[in-house]
């Protein structure tokens, strides 16, 4: 927050007091007034017309006030002003109601207190000041005749001659009214300077904010400058990659002449990096798509067996070398229907199953299941590879991540594909989870929301509607 915004807002604060101050005066008289008729009622002998006088003139002091407070400029020689007023208009309640005698002496402590919070701090000393003054004087003026002293009740009408009496509540006044100036004074002090440290706090956070988001905004930068940079370079190695790839199939399938044994054991080699470096540049498109929204679907109410069964035999193959069993269990003969990007879902199913293949040792097996659970089709995964280290387990979907014992047994990988199978299926309404333990495997689960019944189901219900009729 700027000096000149703390300014402002202290200006309005201080308004606001100042307005607070002339809700009080008109609540102060209500209750005057309210409480001398009362009074009055019950026997008290006050008198009323000085009473009424005093309340006049402070409604038209609050009147001029209340639109001096209005203004959009006020300038502090009219609040103290009014603070005086105000001692002066309780000193006449005080004396027409019975001077040292009168029940209305805690309106000075009132007065006090009210100028410490609303105004500064100079205010409350001031008031204090002027206050004692008016006490003290209107006592001498009524001990020596010049003003008349008005006696509310029969009870002690000498009360007020009385030297002890008056010493004591003289005594007993003024300390209050010292009292009240120093701790509410003390208080409003203690509260002024806590907003003080507040506000620089808040300016501290806002610069601290600033610098935040400036911050960020260069890392989105940052971070959209290398998704183009990926973008547009596996774009531009892709090309060449493939073209290689048909040179080396080309030399492979002996269309460029005779090749000895050695010769072809290296072309099968280079073929198989060649291979893998397509499928790092696929990867990376893949993810510089997600990351621009440019991954886009298309999605068709259908049954979602038939993909996995084909994926799977195609998957067989991959895992023979490694000599790892896939094993396909189908609990259901028909599944209710999932709405579905075939294209996309198959990628990160694809890549759940090469991970569980590369990552299961030889004779391993990995099993794959599609069922029905409570309305969802449920598609899991489980291997009996090397497992995900527990400590781990929580980047599992982030990009580039892989466990610290796959690295030390296979360096081959890009991190990316579980970071791909997470986003498509999230783009599929769904959710994939797993449970792992390391040296014992890991099973993922999809989970993808029923559309409707399965085919099947739905013609057996036809046809039993139509039997019935």
């Amino acid at each position: 927050m700027r000096a000149e915004d703390l300014l402002t807002l202290e200006r309005e604060e201080r308004r606001k007091r100042l307005q607070w101050s002339v809700v009080i005066r008109y609540l102060v008289i209500t209750i005057v007034t309210l409480l001398s008729w009362v009074g009055s009622q019950f026997g008290a002998s006050f008198f009323l017309p000085g009473i009424l006088f005093a309340v006049a003139m402070a409604l038209g002091v609050n009147l001029a006030f209340s639109y001096l407070y209005s203004l959009k400029n006020i300038h502090l020689g009219w609040a103290y002003a009014g603070v005086l007023v105000d001692m002066l208009i309780i000193t006449t309640i005080v004396h027409f109601t019975g001077g040292i005698t009168s029940v209305f002496l805690p309106l000075y402590l009132l007065q006090i207190v009210g100028t410490n919070v609303h105004f500064s701090k100079l205010a409350g000393p001031l008031n204090f000041l002027v206050g004692t003054i008016s006490f003290v004087g209107l006592y001498l003026l009524e001990r020596q005749g010049w003003l008349l002293h008005y006696t509310p009740f029969d009870v002690a009408p000498d009360l007020h001659t009385n030297v002890a009496y008056v010493a004591a509540t003289g005594i007993t006044l003024v300390t209050l009214m010292a009292v009240s100036t120093y701790r509410s004074g003390y208080v409003v002090r203690s509260l002024q300077k806590l907003e003080t440290e507040l506000a620089k706090a808040n300016e501290d956070l806002v610069k601290a904010n600033r610098a935040y988001q400036l911050s960020n905004q260069r890392l989105k930068d940052l971070d959209r400058m290398k998704t183009e940079f990926i973008s547009v370079a596996s774009h531009q190695l892709r090309t060449p990659l493939s073209g290689i790839k048909w040179a080396l199939k080309m030399l492979m399938d002996h269309d460029a002449g005779p090749i000895t044994e050695n010769q072809a054991d290296l072309l099968k080699k280079s073929y198989q990096s060649n291979e893998r470096m397509i499928a790092l540049i696929n990867d990376l498109l893949d993810v510089s798509r997600i990351e621009e929204g440019r991954f886009t679907y298309v999605f068709r109410e259908q049954e979602l067996t038939p993909l996995v069964v084909e994926l799977v035999d195609e998957m067989r193959h991959l895992a023979q070398p490694k000599q790892v069993s896939i094993v396909y269990e189908d609990a259901a003969k028909h599944l209710p229907l999932v709405n579905l990007d075939a294209q996309k879902f198959r990628l990160a199913l694809q890549n759940l199953i090469d991970n569980a293949v590369k990552y299961t040792p030889a004779t391993g097996t990995v099993i794959i299941r599609t069922y029905e659970d409570r309305g969802s089709v449920v598609t899991s995964i489980q291997d009996t590879g090397v497992g995900i280290p527990a400590e781990q387990q929580n980047h599992v979907f982030t990009k580039f991540f892989r466990g610290d014992n796959v690295m030390r047994m296979q360096t081959e990988g890009t991190g990316l594909g579980l970071f791909i199978a997470r986003s498509v299926v999230q783009q599929h309404k769904g959710r994939i989870w797993f449970e792992s333990h390391e040296g014992r495997g890991t099973t993922f689960y999809i989970l993808l929301p029923a559309t409707r019944p399965a085919v099947a189901d739905q013609q057996d219900h036809f046809t039993h509607f139509v039997q019935s009729y």
